[in-house]
């Protein structure tokens, strides 16, 4: 309660000092940048393409991601309807889509794929909000010029460019456990010529628990075996939560005319951080040897990261060629390594190894836009990309080697009949072949490397079809479907270490998405959408259990349906008021199924049934202090059910949780804007994922609810515009 009266009191008094400055605050000033368009799959348009109309697409602005007071892309993505965000094992967000998890999810930048070449996913904490105009996210059938792997939909961030004048824009930030951020944005146009640069530092001495967190007695365990038993967290500031990140982005283009755009554009994302054990069971695994031969390194889920970088550039282009015809294309190379650093236990005093992942991404899209009729759109598309990945599980081990391609080709085609009326028929060829895959035979020397089993070229074809109509009063149907096709990764396939529960003989997993709803303005007092949903997943990669004795399948098909409402109300001038609410009901449909009791078990791990995302902003006349608050509700969800091979073990069920953020915001002095933020303002002890060594968000696995979530966080800054 003391915390809650002191959170009270920061709020009014910025409010009252900010508001004496107000007077002065420039009402119309522009934002300085606008959308890279070249990020974007399409080519720009008078309207947006049917694909995207005729499937659920939210579009998260720099606005939105303000409003929310999100410094990074994953909270960002976490206050968006359908999409789960929540932080496990290695101190890394998985973002979710419908109870997809982040690696059946393509992950864009700019329109460049972002995933670590062998789990398919990377850390979207590290990549800071300030330099991103805005967040498309597609579910269900999206469009097949994006290419392979879009299983679970698409998420594209696309970063800012800039817009013309000269712009300057810098912000300093400070917070709770010692936490404080800079960033610097400039960029302008001249004459032909446009550039723009971004410098971001982030770093804070950890996260802070809520006060009503409760110690408890967790295990050290190697296989079924207890080693020891602690309290690993004890609360007040999270253990071993630290971090500190540093990127630099640029972008420099020419455009020498209306039809003709050049850009090449770099990142450089340099992290380190502390990876917080769970709070009840963690593995220590000593090194396995075997008749001389390392059959496996040392391991323990006592971890830090100080090594997480990532840089990437690519060159991209569009080119008007006539009238009926336009090319956009694009060349990237995007490289990854980090370092995992396991400690004996939670004293951090004594490593048993340090492993290193070493990644590369290099390939390239062409995309045409024919128009033969002005009713009459056709697109073509190539996406063509090659991955590399190195691994050693400790220093002394040489690395395994592996390597793959992944193509698609698409077209598209948009019909236009009436004004009302639109069709778009489709279909992608993709395939996956991996080249290469080689390890020690001993563990220990490079003389020894040898060839692995490769799986044989997998390839699908994908076909779509969307369509949608708008009345005259606004109101507009859509529908769609679509089957995606998601390709093992490498890590799925190959590992170093043979509890990784590795399996070359892997298959694709494939799925029917499918999607009907319903959009309306009803003048200015408020904008709603209605989607109805279903998606069919089949030959779902998955693992029952962890460990030796457990190997990644394809055992499960899933069924999941729903609905997905979006909401925008304006009851007045300087008020709106944003509801989202996602039903998804997950059924596991596999041949096979835990019985216990004489019950069929057939729920489904880490997929909330009920997700309800709010969102109020106030300005106040005159003054215009901006007041934004923003809540999440989560429904309950099973960390762990029965298997087929674990009949007996316990069904493990996550409570729901409500969190409710605020932000203040005043400008002053003209170029100035100070802010302050309170996120999860209750102090709310929650959960938001388990103790997992899982395969994804849908899976049959063991797990333990052991990752509280941050307590109560504030922090303010001031920003400053020229």
């Amino acid at each position: 309660m003391a915390r809650m009266k002191i959170t009270g009191a920061l709020l009014m008094s910025c409010l009252f000092l900010l508001s004496s400055s107000a007077f002065a605050a420039d009402q119309a000033a522009t934002e300085g940048f606008e959308s890279y368009s070249l990020g974007e799959v399409y080519i720009k348009g008078e309207k947006p393409p049917v694909t995207q109309e005729a499937s659920v697409t939210n579009v998260i602005t720099a606005e939105d991601i303000k409003a929310t007071s999100s410094r990074t892309v994953a909270e960002a993505l976490s206050h968006t309807p359908g999409i789960r965000v929540s932080t496990g094992r290695k101190n890394e967000p998985n973002v979710s889509i419908r109870g997809l998890d982040q690696s059946r999810v393509l992950i864009l930048i700019d329109g460049v794929p972002y995933y670590e070449t062998k789990g398919g996913k990377l850390d979207l904490n590290q990549i800071p909000a300030d330099n991103i105009a805005k967040i498309e996210v597609t579910k269900g059938a999206a469009s097949v010029l994006y290419g392979a792997n879009a299983l679970g939909g698409v998420v594209n961030i696309i970063t800012k460019k800039a817009s013309g004048k000269p712009f300057f824009e810098v912000t300093g930030e400070t917070g709770d456990v010692d936490y404080y951020g800079l960033s610097a944005s400039h960029g302008m146009k001249i004459g032909k010529f446009n550039y723009w640069l971004n410098y971001s530092h982030r770093q804070a001495h950890g996260t802070r628990m809520s006060d009503d967190f409760v110690p408890m007695v967790g295990q050290i365990y190697r296989g079924g075996t207890i080693l020891s038993t602690g309290v690993f967290e004890d609360g007040g500031t999270r253990n071993n939560s630290d971090y500190k990140s540093d990127s630099f982005w640029a972008k420099l283009g020419f455009e020498p005319s209306a039809n003709s755009e050049y850009f090449v554009n770099f990142y450089y994302i340099d992290r380190e951080k502390g990876a917080p054990a769970a709070i009840d069971r963690n593995q220590a695994n000593t090194a396995r040897i075997v008749g001389g031969v390392v059959t496996s390194a040392a391991f323990t889920q006592f971890a830090r990261i100080p090594v997480y970088d990532d840089w990437g550039i690519d060159l991209s282009g569009q080119q008007k060629i006539s009238d009926k015809m336009t090319l956009k294309g694009k060349l990237f190379y995007h490289d990854h390594v980090d370092d995992y650093v396991s400690y004996k236990d939670n004293s951090f005093s004594e490593i048993y190894s340090i492993s290193r992942y070493k990644d590369y991404m290099v390939g390239g899209a062409l995309i045409s836009e024919v128009k033969p009729a002005s009713w009459d759109t056709l697109r073509l598309s190539i996406n063509y990309r090659g991955d590399s990945h190195k691994e050693r599980a400790d220093s002394y081990i040489p690395f395994s080697n592996f390597f793959s391609y992944t193509g698609s080709v698409g077209m598209e085609n948009e019909f236009n009949p009436t004004k009302s009326f639109s069709v778009v028929v489709g279909g992608s060829y993709d395939w996956f072949h991996v080249t290469q895959a080689t390890k020690s035979l001993d563990g220990t020397s490079v003389l020894n490397l040898v060839d692995l089993d490769k799986p044989k070229t997998m390839d699908s074809f994908n076909p779509m079809i969307g369509a949608t109509y708008a009345f005259a009063d606004t109101t507009k149907l859509f529908a769609s479907v679509a089957r995606k096709t998601r390709f093992p990764t490498l890590g799925n396939l190959f590992s170093s270490t043979p509890s990784s529960g590795s399996n070359v003989n892997l298959k694709a997993e494939n799925a029917i998405n499918s999607t009907v709803g319903v959009s309306r303005s009803f003048g200015k007092l408020m904008w709603s959408e209605l989607a109805f949903f279903y998606n069919n997943i089949s030959d779902l990669i998955s693992r029952d259990g962890s460990g030796l004795d457990s190997t990644y399948r394809n055992i499960a098909s899933v069924e999941m349906y729903g609905i997905e409402v979006n909401t925008e109300l304006y009851p007045l001038k300087d008020l709106v008021v944003r509801l989202g609410y996602t039903y998804n009901h997950a059924s596991d449909q596999s041949d096979v199924k835990p019985v216990v009791d004489g019950k069929t078990i057939d729920q489904v791990t880490n997929v909330p049934e009920h997700k309800l995302d709010m969102g109020v902003q106030y300005t106040v006349p005159y003054l215009k202090t901006c007041l934004d608050l923003n809540g999440i509700l989560y429904s309950n969800s099973f960390s762990q059910l029965p298997t087929v091979n674990r009949p007996t073990q316990d069904t493990i069920n996550l409570p729901g949780y409500f969190v409710l953020n605020a932000r203040v915001s005043q400008k002053f002095l003209k170029y100035f804007e100070a802010f302050l933020s309170v996120n999860n303002i209750f102090d709310r002890d929650y959960t938001q994922e388990s103790g997992s060594t899982a395969s994804g968000a849908v899976s049959r696995t063991i797990t333990e609810p052991g990752f509280p979530a941050p307590g109560r966080n504030i922090f303010g800054g001031i920003t400053a515009k020229f």
